[in-house]
Formats: C-alpha cells, sequence, structure tokens
C-alpha cells in the first residue's frame, strides 16, 4: 500500500539519479555518486538550497544589462534591445540549465499552476518568471494574492479591465476551475461541486478595480514606480473608484461565506484576502494542489489507495503549513512511495514512469554529456542564438517555453488520463530524434561559439567509464549513464551490435588503444556517435 513512511537510508546510484531527474535539470554522473551517498533528507537539504542566478537579469547581445529592477535601476542598453525580443526565456533556460537546485523545477511547476504567456514585454516576462522564484520556498497562497496583481497576469486574464460598472469574469473564472480549487463533477445547472457560477460572479466583483495605472505601468523604467514592498517587483495597484464595494455573498460551496465590501485600498487588500483565505481554507484547494504536485514530480496515475494515503495526508500537512511547497515536497520526495521501495518489486511504478519533457530531454542530454557552452555573461549573443534553436525545437515537441497553448497549459500536465504521454505523438516524435543528438554531434556554431560534443574525449577523461577499450563495459556504462533502469540481455545485445557494426571486440580494443597512443580519434568516434545516437533515440531515453 502507498504510504509516506519516510526512506532513511543512503540513496544509492539508482535512487540518487532517480531523484536528480525528476528535481534537476543538470544531472552528470558525478553529482549522481556525490548523492547516492545521502539520505532522502540530507540529498534533498542541498537540493533545497537555492541560489540567485547569475547573472541577475537578462543581458543583451553586448551582454549589457537590459531590465532595470529595484536592485539594479539604472540599464547599459546602448542596442536599445526591441520589446519584442524573448531574451528573459533564453537567460532562464541557462538559468535552469546550470542550477545545481530543485529551483527551477520548481519553477515551472509553479508557472503550471498560475499560467501566463511571454506575450508582454520581456522585462514585464522576467517580473512574472520572478515571482515565480520568489516563491519557490514560499506559500502558495502568498503566491496567489501576489500573481493577481502582477502585470502580466492582469493583461493575461483581462482583469486590468475587470470594473464594477463593467465586470470581466475571465480571471475569477480561472482563479477557481484552473489555479486554485479547480471544478468537481458538474451537479447541477452552473454547480461544479467545488464552486457555482455565482462563486465566479462574487470572486470578479471582489476583483474589481485591480488594473494597472495605464499601458505605460508596463514600459521598463515605468513599472518600476509601483512595486510590491516584500518582493520589490512590480506590481498593478487597486482603484477605488472602479471597485465594487458591495458585499459579496458565496455559494454553500464556500459555507454561504459573505465578504464584507470595502472602500480604501487598505480594506479591499483586506477583504480580497479574505477571499483568498476562504479558497484555501477549502480541502480541496489543498488536495488539487498535491495532485499536481504529485503529477508533476511523481507519476500520472492517481488511484483510490494513492489518493487516500498520498494525497489526503500531503493536503493536510500543506494547510497545516500556510501553504508552504517545500516541507510538502520534501514529505513527497523522502517517502518510499516516491522510491517505489513499498514492496518487493522495486522500481516497477514510479521510477522512470514519466515522459520526458521537451526541457528535460534537451538539458539531460546535455548535461549527462557535459555539452560545453560559453558563461552567459561572456557571450550572450552566442547563448541567445542556441536556446533559441532549442526554444524552437521545444515548442515544435508540444513544449512552448513559458507560451503554453491556452490558459489551461500544457496538454501534458493537463489532460487527463495521459497527461506526460502526451509528450510523445507523430509529430513531436520526430523532433525529439531528428532535433537532437545529431546536432550536438555535427556541431552547431552561433555566434563564434561552437557547441559540439566530443564524445571519444568525453569517454577518455570524464571518469565515467572504467575501461573503455572493453566494448561491452563501454556499452554497459553508457546504458547506466543515460538509461533508468539497466537495459534486459537482449536490449543491451542490440546496443552492443550498433556500436560495434561487425567490428570485434578485438579490433575496438585496438583502435581504442591507438587512440590513446596516437590522439587520433577518427577510427573510434565512428562507433562512438553512433552508439549514443542510438541510446539517445531510443525509447528509454525518452522516460525518467
Amino acid at each position: 500500500m502507498p504510504s509516506l513512511t519516510p526512506k532513511t537510508s543512503a540513496l544509492g546510484f539508482f535512487n540518487a539519479y532517480h531523484l536528480l531527474r525528476r528535481t534537476t535539470y543538470n544531472i552528470t554522473k558525478a553529482r549522481i555518486n556525490y548523492f547516492a551517498t545521502k539520505t532522502p533528507d540530507q540529498a534533498l537539504n542541498e537540493l533545497f538550497t537555492f541560489a540567485a542566478p547569475t547573472p541577475p537579469s537578462p543581458l543583451n547581445n553586448n551582454a549589457e544589462t537590459i531590465v532595470p529592477t529595484v536592485a539594479n535601476p539604472t540599464i547599459t542598453d546602448t542596442l536599445s534591445t526591441a520589446n519584442s525580443v524573448v531574451y528573459d526565456n533564453y537567460w532562464w533556460m541557462y538559468q535552469a540549465m546550470k542550477d545545481p537546485s530543485a529551483q527551477y523545477k520548481i519553477v515551472y511547476w509553479l508557472h503550471l499552476l498560475f499560467v501566463t504567456d511571454n506575450d508582454a514585454s520581456f522585462f514585464t516576462n522576467f517580473d512574472y518568471k520572478e515571482l515565480l522564484r520568489f516563491h519557490v520556498n514560499g506559500s502558495l497562497k502568498d503566491l496567489a494574492i501576489r500573481v493577481t496583481l502582477n502585470p502580466r497576469m492582469l493583461i493575461y486574464l483581462n482583469n486590468n479591465v475587470n470594473k464594477k460598472n463593467s465586470p470581466n469574469q475571465n480571471y475569477a473564472r480561472e482563479f477557481l476551475e484552473l489555479f486554485t480549487i479547480l471544478k468537481g463533477p458538474q451537479i447541477g445547472t452552473g454547480n461544479y461541486t467545488n464552486y457555482t457560477e455565482t462563486d465566479v460572479q462574487q470572486a470578479a466583483k471582489v476583483l474589481t478595480g485591480f488594473t494597472l495605472t495605464s499601458a505605460n505601468q508596463l514600459n521598463k523604467t515605468a513599472r518600476l514606480n509601483t512595486v510590491d514592498p516584500v518582493t520589490q517587483l512590480p506590481t498593478g495597484f487597486i482603484d477605488v473608484n472602479t471597485h465594487d464595494l458591495t458585499n459579496k455573498t458565496f455559494s454553500s460551496a464556500f459555507g454561504g461565506t459573505v465578504i464584507t465590501g470595502a472602500n480604501t485600498v487598505s480594506t479591499i487588500q483586506t477583504e480580497f484576502e479574505s477571499f483568498i483565505t476562504m479558497v484555501f481554507n477549502q480541502d480541496e484547494t489543498a488536495k488539487a494542489y498535491c495532485r499536481r504536485m504529485y503529477r508533476y514530480f511523481v507519476g500520472r496515475e492517481i488511484t483510490s489507495s494513492i489518493e487516500t494515503d498520498i494525497i489526503v495526508p500531503l493536503a493536510a500537512t500543506l494547510k497545516t503549513n500556510g501553504y508552504n511547497i517545500l516541507p510538502v515536497l520534501r514529505i513527497l520526495l523522502s517517502s518510499k512511495h516516491f522510491y517505489d521501495e513499498e514492496d518487493s518489486i522495486a522500481g516497477d511504478q514510479t521510477i522512470g514512469s514519466l515522459v520526458r519533457s521537451p526541457l528535460e530531454l534537451y538539458f539531460h542530454m546535455f548535461s549527462l554529456l557535459q555539452l560545453s557552452t560559453p558563461l552567459y555573461s561572456a557571450n550572450p549573443s552566442s547563448l541567445h542564438s542556441f536556446l533559441s534553436t532549442i526554444s524552437s525545437y521545444s515548442q515544435n515537441s508540444g513544449m512552448p517555453v513559458f507560451r503554453p497553448q491556452s490558459v489551461n497549459g500544457y496538454a501534458a500536465y493537463s489532460s487527463s488520463p495521459n497527461y506526460d504521454k502526451n509528450w510523445i505523438t507523430t509529430s513531436s516524435l520526430r523532433i525529439r530524434y531528428n532535433n537532437s543528438i545529431d546536432m550536438l554531434i555535427n556541431g552547431i556554431t552561433q555566434n563564434g561559439f561552437l557547441y559540439k560534443l566530443n564524445l571519444p574525449l568525453f569517454v577518455k577523461d570524464s571518469g565515467n567509464f572504467q575501461n573503455p577499450a572493453d566494448a561491452v563495459q563501454l556499452v554497459s556504462e553508457f546504458c547506466e549513464l543515460l538509461f533508468v533502469d539497466f537495459p534486459p540481455a537482449t536490449r543491451l545485445d542490440y546496443f552492443k551490435t550498433v556500436f560495434l557494426n561487425g567490428l570485434s571486440v578485438i579490433n575496438w580494443q585496438n583502435e581504442w588503444n591507438n587512440y590513446l597512443t596516437t590522439g587520433t580519434a577518427t577510427n573510434v568516434k565512428i562507433p562512438i556517435d553512433r552508439l549514443v545516437k542510438a541510446l539517445i533515440k531510443s525509447p528509454e531515453f525518452q522516460t525518467m
């Protein structure tokens, strides 16, 4: 039976690798071996230690600052970088690719909970991403409060035009239906079990007057005129003149709660926070978040026993802890259930049960094979071009980065029952296979920097391979490095055949030793490249 009983023994290689796949975009064999000696709790102490990004904000192609912040209000953008660029995305992708902690995997989960697109100015998009990052070790409830007044969100779901004489229900509806408590079964006209159409209407009234001073508040410098005192990030404001001052009466789904109307900025803020508290006091809100946490970090299938023994107690802890994320995530990622150690068949349910997202596919491939990249501050122009290519491949594979297909997010995170299986379609699989490892083996030059894998050198110098001259051992160690689990004998034989391609093991040994002696890699590069292409394009590498 599933339970949250903690695993207290050392992780070992197999479980350490599982934990890193699910929590980071940055995996190396050295990191796997390092975490293998730690207990889950010790490992999470490190994975939950978050550092500020370096550099702290996006740069232009001349490595100059382009986004004024409260901490650094003066920019040096001599290129007058256009608003239409998505440098904030490339900057974020670089941070995610290099960061050793769980920070950026949690950020993307928060993006899925409070979806916006990336169609505003790059500095406003940056503010939204930084708001999510601010809350990775904080409270979902606090994030729900602040994201409501986030300029990107105000524009995206039209609450900036929600006024007492012309109410707009768009944000209020999505807040209940997609961001917090979620729809339950429809049990009557306009009654979705967890809330009703009346609740949408009353929520919209609570949110009237939450707006922007003007379009200028999206301006790169003017946006700093109104900032949240805690996050120091730009925020909207409350316009008392367009706020509905009446009392708001909610349905029996919320116990018939009446929230008193207010008529000053401070009391309207209190009114709003009373609404947030009402929603977050519901057990179903906590359960909804825990189900989404489970599907993102553990697995798509939530059985009745997982609901009872995993989701319900996690939800109770989430509420008790003021909706703080990390205490609950720690319990889940420390549990024997996460490591599938609750029965005699190890690793048969959770480990390897998720399909890698396009970002995970690319970033795990980069880090596992130790792709060299320039420092962002040294050559942002090159990284902008390279990450633009990766972003395009990710989009074509079904994951436009921070640009979800709808307010419901991405099908792989929101569409029941297949969830992450939706990453694999006939078109997306072609992109995964044709636009991944070949690009890195052939090499791609962007603004003077060559992004290319030197796999013979990687095998020789990485320390990941004990005896590369032994063809059987080399193939086995590559499988251990790139796959969730060691393949069965027949599958291993297949990869050995791909690798040797008619070459005898003795001939391979001679070719490797000749490479060590002469430094000429031609004859070893061909079989190693062929093997790695087959491994990356295998079904096994698509899962994690």
